[in-house]
């Protein structure tokens, strides 16, 4: 099924509406499991379909529906229905006009295309093979994405595009039992199996080593990429989206070209640098551009889609870490690939200057709470760094602070920048967290 045709099979249908856009994705996934220590299943998933949105004397409607031979008609049918019984909504601007691109990046890897059963065995069976330590689950996914917007106002882009998630789950079983994790994302198939199996082995064997923290200590934290990309997207990615900066629900909605952070960091969000949702326009068809949004330290700018005033290329449908079912998501602001600028230290650096700290390898689920970027975080293994050495490992213990406060006390920016779905970031280090254990 030509996706093009589909998209706009799907605006002829949409004539009775006064603006109207269609969305029409194709997927295919090529997916590994790990259960129990074992490959428990490789399956290949087709997954396509289309979302239209319409504005009707501004009553808006959206419906989605997978592909067939009348998908267009059944979803502009549908998403007519629904405009019929929405309120008013007097903010709607329409949908974007065509405009040209200058992003170039190239996101397709043909090895993710023509990736075969026995490759994705070949990988995980290296996963398996290089920890030591059970790993009871994991998975693999490699995508290839193809898509197409188009609206009334005769705006029509393509996108194509692969992608690659996996996460892994590691058990060492001894006196004292371990859990590690590691995540990979990416658009290539650029995958080292055994490095992979390595950190999971390590992961699990100093959770095992790890003991109770006890008591209550303010310290520095040190947080590697894996963990500290999933706070900064939460925190500094909610103050910087534009919906919450217009109904100001961002704690930065009124302190652009002002001091949000230390003069170390530099936050871009970047399409041009390989990243899994990086391309030349949004998922709205508007233009991507390189957008300065913390400038040493200094608020710049934030990120909108269509709605929340001009667009700055960042209305979003598709996601990092999955490439099913992309059309029933109605668009959300997000970054492409939102990058926090390297320093010159490398992790040992970073301990070596740290006096009194703790080096966070497991969290429970580093998240915090998008509105006001305060965090209270199971550690599930840390390390203690005394004096710049690494003396024990310690579990069962809450580290809390707040995010957005943080930024402004950040201590040293590491020099090993790793893209963590749509965040590019290094190690870093802050003062001011407190860990609280059992007393």
């Amino acid at each position: 099924m030509n996706l093009r045709d589909t998209a706009m099979d799907a605006l002829r249908h949409a004539k009775k509406a006064d603006h109207a856009e269609s969305y029409v994705i194709e997927s295919v996934t090529h997916a590994a499991y790990i259960d129990g220590g074992r490959i428990s299943n490789i399956e290949t998933k087709i997954d396509s379909g289309i979302s239209v949105r319409v504005s009707v004397k501004n009553k808006l409607g959206r419906a989605s529906v997978t592909l067939d031979d009348n998908a267009a008609e059944r979803c502009v049918a549908a998403a007519m229905r629904v405009a019929s019984f929405s309120p008013k909504n007097s903010g709607f601007k329409g949908y974007p006009m065509p405009s040209v691109s200058s992003v170039k990046v190239n996101i397709f890897d043909k090895k993710i295309e023509n990736v075969t059963a026995a490759d994705l065995k070949d990988i995980m069976g290296s996963v398996i093979s290089s920890c030591r330590s059970e790993i009871p689950r994991g998975l693999l996914r490699l995508s290839v994405i193809r898509s197409v917007t188009a609206n009334t106002n005769d705006l029509v882009t393509e996108h194509e595009s692969t992608m690659m998630y996996g996460h892994f789950t590691s058990m060492f079983r001894g006196d004292r039992n371990g859990e590690g994790t590691a995540a990979v994302h990416g658009v290539s198939l650029n995958f080292d199996a055994e490095r992979i199996g390595s950190e999971l082995n390590s992961k699990a064997k100093a959770s095992a080593s790890a003991t109770p923290f006890r008591g209550k200590e303010k310290m520095t934290m040190i947080l590697p990429p894996c963990e500290l990309g999933y706070m900064i997207a939460s925190s500094a990615g909610s103050a910087l989206n534009g919906e919450n900066v217009f109904y100001k629900r961002s704690l930065w909605h009124d302190r652009e070209e002002k001091k949000v952070a230390s003069k170390a960091l530099t936050i871009t969000d970047d399409p041009t640098i390989p990243g899994a949702l990086c391309s030349a326009f949004d998922d709205e068809g508007t233009p991507a551009k390189k957008k300065i949004l913390v400038d040493n330290g200094i608020l710049r700018s934030f990120i909108r889609d269509s709605f929340i005033g001009e667009s700055t290329g960042n209305g979003m449908r598709r996601n990092s870490t999955d490439a099913q079912n992309v059309y029933d998501s109605a668009v959300s602001i997000k970054p492409m690939n939102m990058i926090v600028t390297p320093g010159r230290y490398s992790g040992d650096d970073i301990i070596a200057q740290t006096d009194n700290g703790i080096l966070v390898e497991k969290f429970a689920w580093p998240e915090c709470d998008p509105l006001t970027g305060r965090f209270a975080l199971e550690v599930r293994c840390g390390r203690l760094v005394k004096n710049g050495k690494i003396i024990e490992n310690v579990n069962n213990a809450l580290l809390t602070g707040n995010m957005i406060s943080l930024l402004k006390r950040i201590e040293h920016i590491g020099s090993d920048p790793v893209n963590i779905g749509s965040v590019t970031i290094p190690t870093m280090s802050f003062s001011g967290t407190e860990l609280i254990g059992n007393e």
